[in-house]
């Protein structure tokens, strides 16, 4: 790779960093200017690197996606009270990760068909997350499994951090004492045959 390619490689990369960043911090909707001046590039080099908002959504995402989904999202082990515990934490820390960019894409989503698939994807990745390693959600009822599903979603997770106020710890105290309620019967049930 040639000085030019490197160094374009390593701008675009930083527009991605500064996109993440700045939705990281609270800028949810963050201008190109912000982003340049965060990448330490010309605004022009924004759109030089990507071709429209659409394109750098997508970017992002799977940059995000890379960094911390894939590692934080694996399989869990033990008893269901100890899968719960592990899964609880493990979505806790995905969770503290990825708000600020989360809620960025959530308030774009009615407008941006790539941030809308991307979330649709995630939420799908993470029942399905959920359904692999707690196995006991398919003797629940529908409604019960459903519940299940919503205490462990990042739109949960926000209203218990940013509108109820919760530390984090509580938070995750909260989503554990939910989901153990809800598997209950089909511990107790599993346990009895």
């Amino acid at each position: 790779m040639d000085g030019r390619t490197a160094r374009a490689a390593r701008n675009r990369q930083a527009v991605l960093d500064a996109v993440l960043t700045l939705t990281e911090e609270g800028n949810l909707q963050p201008t190109a200017r912000a982003v340049a001046e965060r990448a330490g590039v010309a605004t022009r080099s924004v759109f030089h690197h990507f071709t429209d908002l659409e394109s750098l959504y997508a970017d992002a995402a799977k940059t995000q996606i890379e960094r911390h989904w894939f590692p934080l999202l694996r399989p869990v082990t033990g008893d269901p009270g100890q899968r719960i515990e592990t899964l609880v934490e493990l979505r806790a820390e995905l969770y503290e990760r990825i708000s600020g960019t989360r809620r960025a894409a959530v308030l774009r989503e009615h407008e941006s068909a790539v941030l809308a698939e991307r979330l649709h994807e995630s939420r799908a990745a993470l029942r399905a997350h959920l359904r692999a390693n707690l196995p006991e959600l398919e003797r629940l009822d529908r409604a019960a499994r459903e519940a299940a599903y919503a205490a462990a979603s990042w739109e949960t997770w926000d209203v218990l951090r940013r509108h109820q106020g919760l530390s984090a710890n509580a938070a995750r105290a909260a989503v554990t004492a939910t989901l153990t309620a809800l598997l209950a019967p089909a511990v107790i049930d599993r346990t009895r045959k």
